[in-house]
């Protein structure tokens, strides 16, 4: 009576002790490299695809031909309504914003979510079986797709650095067959943070218009007027300054436009309409014009005049203007 008594309270014991070190040894680890998508040119923008690596280890005692099933879930930023409506923030301007995702497969069209049986799952990854019982360690990586489309409206967002941060919980559960539950919470799981990052620098670009004076007579007696456009887009906030250069044939500051057969006309450019203000190329000086970009495209009136000159032959008469936008 007394040996029975005595090997019961072994098995207890012994059964005790085999579930306190499954508790205290059943846990994940994990780590995650951080996914930058870089530079990006609102100038030339395009889909910029980056990726990073979610490496993991989970351990647990487990019983004979038995699997571990790990379960990476990827859950919403602080600025995220939603897994499938993901957002970069600007890091001052909170209302700044750009739109992204990241995917757990090479062609991206499953978002890499925390929602099991969604259109943005978790994903799960089965180790196993396991041949013998007791301690199984499940070791493994998953790369996380990441992609910020080239339909954000990059000109309209100011310049800077762009952020998030997403959380990953990697947990475990202990199964005899392979399935897509959820994971059962085996020991304690892993919670990690994802930072994504962009940074929108500043651009320019410009286009200018033809100008033309027209046909005059040779012996014309009055100021012949003209006007053209310049059309800048800038990233929005980018202070810039507009200056057109002198031409091909000026003598000083004085503008010429020169015919086939070598003669010249002389003319020149300005900012207003008074023709007052002479259009020039000196920086941070009254010649350019001067202006902060809001990101849609801004034009600029250039006024031309050509006072009355006489010896004039009739010819068609040109000149190169370059323009240059400073940012």
């Amino acid at each position: 009576m007394r040996v029975l008594k005595l090997f019961g309270l072994l098995c207890v014991f012994t059964l005790a002790s085999l579930f306190a070190t499954e508790r205290a040894q059943a846990s994940c680890t994990a780590t995650i490299t951080s996914l930058n998508f870089g530079v990006i040119n609102p100038v030339t923008p395009t889909t910029v695809d980056v990726n990073a690596t979610i490496n993991y280890t989970c351990s647990s005692l487990i019983t004979l031909l038995s699997y571990i099933k790990v379960c990476i879930e990827i859950g919403r930023g602080p600025q995220d309504t939603d897994v499938n409506s993901r957002v970069l923030t600007h890091t001052t301007i909170s209302s700044e914003k750009l739109t992204y995702n990241v995917y757990s497969n090479p062609a991206l069209t499953t978002v890499f979510g925390n929602v099991y049986g969604s259109a943005s799952p978790p994903v799960i990854i089965h180790h196993g079986p396991y041949a013998i019982g007791l301690l199984a360690t499940a070791r493994g990586s998953q790369t996380v797709h990441g992609r910020i489309p080239v339909t954000n409206p990059f000109m309209l967002r100011s310049v800077g650095q762009y952020n998030s941060t997403l959380p990953v919980t990697v947990r475990m559960a202990i199964v005899s067959v392979i399935g897509q539950s959820p994971c059962t919470v085996t020991g304690t799981p892993a919670n990690i943070s994802f930072p994504i990052a962009a940074s929108l620098i500043s651009a320019c670009k410009i286009n200018a218009q033809p100008l033309n004076f027209g046909s005059q007579p040779s012996n014309f007696s009055v100021n012949v007027m003209s006007t053209s456009t310049i059309a800048s887009t800038c990233t929005k906030g980018t202070p810039y300054q507009i200056g057109l250069n002198n031409g091909l044939y000026a003598v000083g500051n004085q503008r010429r436009m020169k015919a086939g057969d070598g003669q010249f006309i002389n003319y020149e450019l300005y900012k207003d309409s008074a023709r007052s203000q002479r259009w020039g190329a000196a920086l941070n000086t009254a010649e350019t014009l001067a202006g902060v970009a809001t990101g849609a495209t801004q034009n600029a009136s250039v006024y031309g005049k050509v006072v009355p000159q006489t010896g004039l032959r009739a010819a068609n008469y040109k000149d190169t203007i370059t323009v240059t936008i400073t940012y």
